[in-house]
């Protein structure tokens, strides 16, 4: 086997942990949005909130398109 495909699977063994960290990051996303209310642009704590968001939707896009893969390729198997 191909290390890609050892990997691949490894992570999709796990695909029933994803819709957690889909929700945790959900959440976390939720309270950035809420912190973006009380922060002025051009501060420090603005900026760092930035990269969280970043992060955040990193997160999102990650976790979520991996779901979407291993779903796919469970129902092609």
């Amino acid at each position: 086997m191909r290390f890609r495909e050892v990997l691949m699977d490894a992570v999709c063994e796990q695909r029933d942990q994803i819709p957690l960290l889909l929700a945790v990051v959900t959440v976390m996303g939720l309270l950035l949005a809420f912190s973006f209310l009380f922060l002025q642009p051009g501060t420090a704590a603005y900026v760092i909130a930035l990269v969280d968001l970043l992060l955040v939707v990193g997160c999102l896009v990650t976790f979520g398109g991996t779901y979407w893969y291993c779903t796919k390729r469970a129902m092609n198997n």
